[in-house]
């Protein structure tokens, strides 16, 4: 049963991130809590008493605080799947309201995508799938300064989380290239111009041992079909209400619109 605050927390996402989050909530119901010590680093990582009061609080009342000292302590190189996927529910729950669950938001996943290959049964694989992809979708509908499940990540970032996570990112790449709001295409603007083009290589360092994710993002930033694409986005936006930075007093700060042609002009070459 949800408490008065879950409640009113979970009444505060948009419906069908709530409809991803229950679904979560619901395919992972068969893990039971911890009984044994965390995989945490107690000497100076994570307090002993939030580490017992991790294992012993409802599943719901567990903090915001809570994730991020148990993401950011060391750990074993893999996950004990039985801890995290209990967790899981509750941490995605937070990431959807925008909580902040680690330093960065690249490794907020980080111990799921360290956990046994198949740890995850099929249905709680294609839940945690259709959050991911609910998430990113609830992402893309906000730009620049507005409160979002992305939290002032760029997208970009946010993909690399849900790799690390061992999410496939395909499915949310296709979802983007689809997407029509405006707001998908400033995303797409000013993850890009910040962290690919120019060197055309996917710019952050938490990417580095990733590979597969570089060559797959370079694959589809690269590709003439995906570039005509967001080239013909990006001349439907009006830009003609895109504001300066309000610190820019010269008129030449690089703020949307600057972003916003600076691309188009990458991806029309």
């Amino acid at each position: 049963m949800k408490t008065n605050a879950s409640a009113a927390q979970a009444a505060m996402l948009p419906p069908a991130l709530r409809e991803a989050v229950d679904t979560i909530y619901a395919a992972f119901q068969r893990h039971g809590a911890p009984t044994q010590m965390l995989d945490v680093c107690t000497a100076c990582c994570m307090d002993e008493a939030m580490e017992r009061e991790m294992r012993r609080l409802p599943l719901r009342r567990i903090t915001t605080r809570h994730f991020y000292e148990y993401n950011s302590s060391a750990k074993g190189s893999e996950q004990p799947a039985e801890e995290l996927l209990y967790f899981l529910p509750r941490m995605l729950e937070l990431m959807a309201l925008g909580e902040e669950l680690h330093h960065s938001t690249e490794l907020y996943l980080d111990r799921l995508g360290h956990c046994p290959a198949d740890a995850l049964s099929p249905q709680e694989r294609a839940a945690v799938d259709a959050y991911a992809l609910s998430f990113f979708h609830e992402g893309l509908g906000h730009a620049g300064r507005e409160p979002s499940p992305f939290n002032g990540a760029n997208a970009f970032d946010i993909l690399l989380m849900f790799h690390k996570g061992g999410v496939n990112v395909q499915p949310l790449l296709a979802h983007w290239l689809n997407d029509e709001r405006p707001s998908a295409v400033l995303r797409y603007a000013e993850a890009s111009y910040w962290d690919f083009w120019g060197k055309n290589e996917i710019q952050n360092a938490f990417a580095e041992d990733q590979p597969e994710f570089c060559e797959a993002m370079k694959a589809w930033m690269l590709d003439p079909g995906n570039r005509q694409r967001f080239a013909q986005k990006i001349l439907a936006l009006d830009t003609s209400a895109m504001a300066q930075p309000a610190h820019c007093t010269c008129g030449n700060c690089t703020g949307p619109r600057q972003i916003v042609e600076a691309v188009f002009d990458w991806v029309s070459e």
